[in-house]
C-alpha cells in the first residue's frame, strides 16, 4: 500500500495537478491512480474469478510510493542540501501507524470473538511480524513449508505488502544519504547538490540497483514462485521505477496528443493485468513489468486538463475521495472479509461481500477522520520523542497482544482424560455401535483442536519427508536401532504415508522393530507420472518420477529391508503413462509395477487403503468452528470415498498376489457417514492428514492385520 502526506482535494471539478520540479507538490491524479489500484486489490479478494489479476493493484502502490517518497527527499534535498532521517521517519510513523495498529487491535478482538481456536497461534504469529514490519518475511518462509501450505488465512495476513513498504522506507532515505556524501566529495559547494550532480548520481545509482532487482526477481519467479511473491529484493524495481519518474520531474518526453495517448495505454495496461493476469501467471517477475510500467505511463503523461487526458478522469471527485481513503480501506477489507464467514455461520455470499465493502469504505472514512488525520497533523505526535515512544509503545503492546493470544490458543483443550485402551476411545467407538453412543465419543476432544493443528509443524516427523525439490535419497530412522531390531521396515510415499509413521512407531516399541521413512511431498511411489492440478511447476513432476526410481531401485537392492509399507493420497492425482510406454491403467498399474518389483527383491508389502477424503476442509478449524455439533464437519461415504481410489483399487487388485491390505473404510466410516472424530480423537490434523492421536489408535488394527496376513 501506498502512503504519502498528500491532502485531498477540495475542488468540486476535476483540476490540473500542479507541477512543481522534481515531481513534488499535490497531483489529484495520484488519488485516482490510487483509486484503480485499491480497487483492484478489494475487488479480486471479493470476487477473484471475475478480477483474477486484481493483485497488481500492490504493485501500483508501490510504483507510487517510490516515485512520491523519493520525490520529497530529493525536494528537500534541493532546498536544504540534506535529508533528515530522524525527520523523515517520524513523518512514516504518524502517518502509517496509527491506523494500521487500529486495524490490529481490532482484528484481534474480532479472532477472540469468531475465530476458531485453531488459527489464533499462527494469527499470533503473524500479528508479532505485522507489528515488526517484517510480516512478507515470514509470509516467504511458509509459503515453502508444507506444513502451513494449506492454513487459512489470518486477519493479519494482508500485511505482508505494508511489511514491503516499510522496509523501504528504512532503506531508502539511507540510500539517498549515501548519494548525497558521494556527491558532495566531488564538488566544493553543498549547496549544489539539487544540480545536476545529485540527480545524475542518484538516477544512475538506483537505475543499476532497479536492474539487479529485476533480474533477481526474474530468477527468483521461476526457480521458487511461493517465495518471489513476497520477499521485497524482488519488488525493490518496482520503488525505482517510480523513483526514476521523479527524478525526471515535469520533464515528461511526450506531451499533446501522444502524451494523452500514453496515459490512456498506462491505465488500459494495468486493468488488462487485472483481469487478464491469474494465480497461474508467473509473478512478480517480467510480468510484473505491465502494471508498473502503466503506472509510469500515468505518472509521466496524465497530467494534462483535457478530458481526453487521463488524469483529468482520474482526477474526479469520486476517484480522489476514494484515493484518499485508500490506505483505511486496504487495512480494513481484509479482515473484514476474513471474520465475516465465521460470524455468519457459512461462506460469505454475493449481498454479504457487499456489506463487507460498504462497510470497509465507511470504517475507512471514519478512521481517517477521527484517526489518520488527527495524528498526522495534531500536537499530540508532533515532536520527534513522542512519535518514536509512540511506535515503541505501540510495537511493545502488539508483542504482548501476540504472546497472549498464543497463550490462550495452547491453553483452551479439555483437560479430559481419554483411556488409550477404553473399548470407546477413537476407533474402537466404531467397532462397539451399540456400546459407544455417539461413535464421535462424549465431552470435548483431548487433544483438542488447536494442539491437533500444531501437529501439522512437528519437527520430529517433518524431517521424515524431503519437500519439492530434488531427487536425492534421504530418510530418518525411527523404533529401536537397527542393529538391535528384530526387522527392518521401510515407510515409503507421500505425505499421507508420513501420517502413518506414529502408529508404525507403536508397532516398532512392540515389536523391536526399526523404521526407515522414505517420503517426499505430493510424491506417490508409482511408475505412472501423477499430475497435481494444483501444481504450477513442471519441476515437482519430474523431480518426483526421479525421486522414485531411484528410491525402487535403492530399496528393491537393500538387503537390509524385510518389508515395504506404502500409503498415498491417491485420489488426490490423476495418473498418465511413464515416457516410453503405454498402460491401459495408469492409476492402478503405476502401483503395481512398483510392488511387483519389491516382491520379486523377496520383500512383503503392506499397502494402507486411501483414508477418506474431507471435502476441502480443515477438520480442526471446522470442529472448533462447531463445538457442539460434531456432525457438521462429517461427510457422506459416498464424497468420502469417491471412484478413482487408485492404491486401494492397486491393493485389492493384488491383494492375491503377495500382498497385504490394510482396508480402512469401516476405522473411519459407518454405513452412511465418514467422521472427523472418533471416540473422543480427532481423526485429521489438517484437510486430510490422520492426526497423530488417530494415527497412534489405530495400530492395533494394523497389528491385527499383519498378523492375520501372516497366519494364512
Amino acid at each position: 500500500m501506498s502512503t504519502t502526506n498528500a491532502f485531498p482535494s477540495s475542488a468540486l471539478r476535476p483540476r490540473r495537478a500542479k507541477q512543481v520540479q522534481a515531481g513534488g507538490g499535490f497531483r489529484s491524479e495520484i488519488q485516482g491512480l490510487r483509486t484503480i489500484a485499491v480497487l483492484t486489490v478489494v475487488l479480486y479478494h471479493l470476487w477473484p474469478n471475475h478480477l483474477s489479476g486484481g493483485f497488481v493493484g500492490v504493485d501500483v502502490f508501490f510504483v507510487i510510493s517510490g516515485y512520491l517518497i523519493t520525490s520529497h527527499m530529493v525536494r528537500e534535498v534541493a532546498q536544504k542540501s540534506t535529508l533528515s532521517l530522524a525527520k523523515f521517519w517520524a513523518r512514516r510513523i504518524r502517518r502509517l501507524l496509527p491506523a494500521s495498529f487500529l486495524v490490529i487491535l481490532a482484528s484481534l478482538g474480532a479472532v477472540l470473538l469468531w475465530v476458531p481456536s485453531t488459527l489464533w497461534e499462527n494469527t499470533a504469529k503473524q500479528t508479532a511480524a505485522s507489528a515488526l514490519y517484517v510480516q512478507n518475511w515470514i509470509l516467504a518462509l511458509d509459503s515453502v513449508d508444507y506444513s502451513t501450505q494449506h492454513d487459512d488465512a489470518t486477519v493479519v495476513q494482508h500485511y505482508w505488502s505494508l511489511s514491503v513498504e516499510e522496509q523501504f522506507y528504512v532503506l531508502w532515505p539511507i540510500l539517498i544519504v549515501i548519494m548525497i556524501l558521494f556527491t558532495s566529495s566531488k564538488i566544493k559547494d553543498i549547496r549544489q547538490l539539487h544540480q545536476r550532480a545529485f540527480k545524475r548520481t542518484l538516477f544512475v545509482g538506483l537505475s543499476v540497483l532497479g536492474v539487479l532487482s529485476l533480474s533477481y526477481s526474474i530468477y527468483i519467479t521461476i526457480a521458487s514462485p511461493p517465495q518471489a511473491y513476497f520477499v521485497t529484493p524482488a519488488r525493490v524495481w518496482e520503488f525505482v521505477a517510480g523513483a526514476l519518474v521523479a527524478l525526471l520531474g515535469n520533464q515528461s518526453p511526450l506531451r499533446g496528443l501522444s502524451g494523452k495517448f500514453v496515459s490512456w495505454f498506462g491505465v488500459a495496461a494495468i486493468l488488462t493485468a487485472a483481469f487478464m493476469f491469474n494465480s497461474q501467471t508467473p509473478f512478480p517477475g517480467w510480468t510484473a513489468a505491465i502494471p508498473v510500467l502503466g503506472t509510469v505511463a500515468v505518472l509521466l503523461c496524465a497530467t494534462g486538463r483535457s478530458r481526453m487526458d487521463a488524469g483529468w478522469w482520474l482526477s474526479l471527485k469520486p476517484m480522489t475521495f476514494i484515493g484518499d481513503l485508500s490506505y483505511a480501506i486496504y487495512l480494513w477489507h481484509w479482515p473484514l472479509l476474513i471474520v465475516a464467514p465465521y460470524l455468519l455461520g457459512h461462506d460469505v455470499g454475493t449481498l454479504g461481500k457487499i456489506l463487507v465493502l460498504i462497510l470497509t469504505i465507511f470504517l475507512s472514512w471514519l478512521t481517517k477522520l477521527l484517526i489518520e488525520d488527527p495524528l498526522r497533523k495534531g500536537r499530540l505526535l508532533a515532536s520527534l520523542p513522542r512519535t518514536y515512544g509512540f511506535a515503541a509503545a505501540s510495537m511493545a503492546v502488539m508483542i504482548v497482544l501476540s504472546m497472549g493470544l498464543t497463550s490462550l490458543a495452547n491453553t483452551g483443550d479439555s483437560a479430559q482424560q481419554l483411556d488409550p485402551q477404553g473399548t470407546c476411545y477413537g476407533p474402537g467407538s466404531l467397532a462397539h455401535p451399540n456400546q459407544c453412543i455417539p461413535p464421535t465419543g462424549v465431552g470435548t476432544p483431548n487433544p483438542g483442536p488447536a494442539s491437533v493443528m500444531k501437529q501439522n509443524s512437528d519437527l520430529r516427523y517433518q524431517a521424515c519427508q524431503a519437500s519439492f525439490d530434488g531427487t536425492d535419497l534421504s530418510s530418518c530412522d525411527l523404533g529401536v536401532e537397527q542393529s538391535k531390531a528384530t526387522l527392518t521396515i521401510a515407510m515409503v510415499g507421500d505425505s499421507h504415508a508420513t501420517a502413518w509413521l506414529p502408529a508404525l512407531e507403536v508397532l516398532a516399541e512392540k515389536h523391536g522393530w526399526h523404521i526407515k521413512a522414505y517420503t517426499k511431498t505430493s510424491c506417490p511411489l508409482t511408475t505412472a507420472k501423477r499430475v497435481l492440478a494444483s501444481e504450477t511447476s513442471h519441476n515437482n513432476q519430474e523431480n518426483c518420477t526421479g525421486w522414485g526410481q531411484n528410491l525402487i531401485d535403492a530399496l528393491a537392492k537393500d538387503k537390509t529391508i524385510s518389508t515395504v509399507f506404502t500409503a498415498a493420497f491417491s485420489t488426490a492425482y490423476t495418473y498418465e503413462s511413464p515416457n516410453g510406454s503405454k498402460l491401459a491403467d495408469p492409476a492402478t498399474e503405476g502401483y503395481e509395477a512398483v510392488w511387483k518389483e519389491f516382491i520379486a527383491a523377496g520383500k512383503k508389502v503392506v499397502v494402507f487403503d486411501d483414508v477418506p477424503r474431507t471435502n476441502g476442509q480443515n477438520i480442526p478449524t471446522c470442529l472448533a468452528s462447531h463445538p457442539k455439533d460434531v456432525l457438521a464437519c462429517a461427510l457422506p461415504v459416498d464424497k468420502a470415498y469417491p471412484a478413482g481410489a487408485a492404491i486401494t483399487h492397486a491393493a485389492t487388485k493384488m491383494s492375491t498376489s503377495g500382498i497385504i491390505r490394510v482396508p480402512l473404510r469401516d476405522q473411519f466410516c459407518d454405513k452412511k457417514l465418514c467422521y472427523p472424530q472418533i471416540g473422543s480423537v480427532i481423526v485429521y490434523r489438517d484437510l486430510s492428514h490422520l492426526s497423530f492421536d488417530y494415527s497412534r489408535a489405530l495400530a492395533p488394527y494394523i497389528d491385527s492385520v499383519l498378523n492375520s496376513a501372516n497366519s494364512d
